[in-house]
C-alpha cells in the first residue's frame, strides 16, 4: 500500500471509527482478520491484510465467510479486544502502521493499543514501539528525479511515486510534493494496470482514466473488495492454503535466522568502543600480562571494565575487538542485502498468491475454471456469453448444497416465482462487480428451463442477493425465505440456451 495513500486513510478511519465497540474478531483467511464493528445502518466490517505491497485495510458491509474454527490467536485476540471501543488514532504512516487507543481492559496496565501494522500484522500493546511516529524526512525533487535509490533514505518516494514525478512537468511536481508533505490530498485515484487488473489507490493521477474518489475510505474498500473476495474464494481450496501457510512459515524462520544473525552481529560491533578504550590507554597497559579482566577508561564513554582473553597480551587483545567489528561491519551489509533479498522474494510470492490470478474487469474470458469444491455436488455448470459462472441444481439436495458451499454472500441467486424449480447461482468476483443484463437474463432462463414453467414461452424468475437468501430450520431441502428480492426478470424459455452457452459437462449425482 502507498504510504501516502495510508497517511489520508488513516486520518480519515480516525474519525469514522471513533467510538465504534469492536463486537468480535475472526479470520476468514490465513493472513486475512476481520474486525465486525457496531454501527447504526448494520455491522460494518474492517478487514485488514498485513502485506508491503499487496497489504489491504478497508471497510465493507459484505460479511466474509467466517470459519467454524478459529485459530488460536483469533481466539487469544477476541478475549482481550471484543467488546472494547476505538478511540484516538496514532498512525506512523511512513512505516504503515496505525494503533488506535482503546477503552479500559480489566488489567488496566496492559493492552492499551490495537496495532496493525502492514509488515508485522496485528498486536495488542500497552506502549508504541520508540521509533512510531518520528519525524519525517523530505527530498527536494531534483534528487528524487537523480537518484534511483532515493527510497532507500526516505520510504515515502515510493518507485512508482518517483516515475510520475520524473515524467510529469517540474512545476506540476513541486506543487505535488508539496501536497504530500503536507498531507493534503483531496482526491484518490485507481488505475487499471497493463492486463486490467486495478492498481493500489494514489494521491496521484496515472494510467488512462483512473477511477476518481474524494474519500480515502470509499476508493481503499472499492479496491479492497476487487481484491480480497476473490482470493479468499481460491482460498477456499485446500492446496491453496496450504501453499501459503508453507510460504509464511518459510519466511518467518528465514527471517528469524537473519535477525539472530544481525543481533551477534552488532554485539560484536558494539564492544568496539572496548577496543578504542584499550587503545586510549595502551601506553599504561601495554605490557601487562595474563589478565581476564581490566578497567579502563574511554575518552567519550568513560570508564568501563572489559573481559580480555589472558592468553593474549593487551594489543593482541585491542586487535582482535577491532577486526571482529570489522567484520561485523562487513556482516551487517551482507544482512542487509540478504534481508531485502528475501522480502523482495516474500513480496513476490504474496503477490502471486493474494492477488487476483487473473484480470476480473469488463468482458470476462469463456475459459473459466471451475474450483474443486464443486467436484461433488450434483450441479449443471455453464458459462455465460459474458463468462460468468453459472451454478444449477439437479435437485433439492444440489440445490441446498450451491447454497450453502460454493456461493459467497454477494452472489446473484434466482428462482422461478411461485413454484418449484432449481436453484441458479450467477458467481461475482465481489461485491463490486457489474454483472451485465444479458448474462443476468440467461441465468433467470436457465432456472425457468429447470422449472415447472419449463413448457411455456416466457417464465418471470426472481433475482436476490444469496445473503437475503435463508436456509429455514424445519423446511426441506432446497426450500429458502428470501428476504429482499433484487428484481424481477420475465425472460423467454428458449430449449437451446444450454446447448449455446459455453459449458462444462454435467456431473450425475450419485443418489
Amino acid at each position: 500500500m502507498d504510504a501516502h495513500f495510508f497517511r489520508a486513510l488513516c486520518c480519515e478511519l480516525e474519525e469514522y471509527l471513533k467510538g465504534r465497540r469492536v463486537e468480535k474478531i475472526f479470520s476468514p483467511a490465513d493472513g486475512v482478520w476481520t474486525f465486525v464493528l457496531q454501527s447504526k445502518g448494520g455491522k460494518e466490517y474492517l478487514l485488514f491484510r498485513p502485506a508491503k505491497s499487496a497489504g489491504l485495510l478497508f471497510i465493507s458491509r459484505v460479511k466474509p465467510v467466517n470459519p467454524a474454527n478459529p485459530p488460536a490467536q483469533v481466539m487469544w485476540l477476541r478475549k482481550r479486544l471484543a467488546g472494547r471501543r476505538l478511540f484516538e488514532a496514532e498512525h506512523d504512516w511512513i512505516n504503515l502502521r496505525i494503533a488506535f487507543t482503546l477503552s479500559p481492559f480489566r488489567q488496566p496496565d496492559k493492552y492499551r493499543y490495537l496495532l496493525l501494522d502492514m509488515k508485522k500484522g496485528v498486536s495488542l500493546v500497552h506502549e508504541l514501539p520508540d521509533d512510531f511516529g518520528g519525524s519525517v524526512r523530505w527530498p527536494d525533487l531534483s534528487a528524487i528525479k537523480s537518484e534511483e535509490d532515493i527510497w532507500k533514505d526516505y520510504p515515502q518516494i515510493s518507485p512508482p511515486l518517483r516515475r510520475h514525478l520524473s515524467i510529469i512537468p517540474a512545476e506540476e511536481g513541486s506543487s505535488l510534493l508539496l501536497s504530500l508533505e503536507n498531507g493534503s490530498p483531496d482526491k484518490f485515484y485507481i488505475s487499471a494496470g497493463k492486463k486490467g487488473e486495478p492498481s493500489p489507490p494514489r494521491v496521484w493521477r496515472s494510467g488512462k482514466n483512473p477511477e476518481i474518489f474524494h474519500s480515502a475510505i470509499e476508493a481503499a474498500a472499492v479496491y479492497g473488495e476487487k481484491i480480497l473476495f476473490p482470493v479468499m474464494e481460491r482460498m477456499e481450496n485446500a492446496e491453496q492454503r496450504n501453499l501459503l501457510k508453507s510460504g509464511n512459515r518459510k519466511y518467518r524462520k528465514v527471517l528469524a535466522r537473519i535477525e539472530q544473525e544481525e543481533k551477534r552481529l552488532k554485539e560484536l560491533l558494539g564492544r568496539k568502543v572496548e577496543a578504542e578504550a584499550l587503545q586510549a590507554e595502551m601506553y599504561r597497559i601495554r605490557d601487562m600480562r595474563e589478565l581476564d579482566r581490566i578497567t579502563v577508561c574511554h575518552p567519550e564513554k568513560g570508564e568501563m571494565e572489559i573481559s580480555l582473553g589472558p592468553s593474549m597480551t593487551p594489543t593482541e587483545n585491542m586487535e582482535r575487538i577491532f577486526r571482529f567489528a570489522a567484520k561485523a561491519t562487513r556482516g551487517l551489509k551482507h544482512m542487509e542485502r540478504r534481508r531485502s533479498e528475501v522480502e523482495a522474494e516474500h513480496e513476490k510470492f504474496l503477490n502471486s498468491n493474494m492477488m487476483p490470478a487473473e484480470s476480473r474487469g469488463g468482458k470476462k474470458k469463456h475459459a473459466v475454471e471451475i474450483p474443486k469444491k464443486y467436484k461433488n455436488i450434483p450441479a449443471a455448470i455453464f458459462v455465460s456469453s459474458d463468462g460468468f459462472l453459472i451454478i444449477r441444481g439437479k435437485n433439492s439436495k444440489a440445490n441446498h448444497e450451491i447454497l450453502s458451499k460454493v456461493s459467497s454472500v454477494f452472489d446473484y441467486w434466482f428462482h422461478v416465482q411461485d413454484g418449484p424449480g432449481s436453484h441458479v447461482i450467477l458467481k461475482r468476483d465481489h461485491p463490486g462487480q457489474d454483472v451485465p443484463e444479458e448474462s443476468m437474463r440467461e441465468a433467470a432462463a436457465l432456472a425457468a428451463l429447470k422449472s415447472y414453467r419449463n413448457n411455456d414461452s416466457k417464465a418471470d424468475v426472481m433475482c436476490a442477493l444469496v445473503k437475503d437468501v435463508r436456509k429455514v430450520k424445519g423446511y426441506a431441502h432446497g426450500q429458502v425465505a428470501v428476504d429482499n428480492v433484487l428484481m424481477n426478470l420475465h425472460v423467454g424459455i428458449d430449449p437451446e440456451l444450454e446447448d449455446r452457452l459455453t459449458r462444462q459437462p454435467d456431473r450425475e449425482s450419485d443418489d
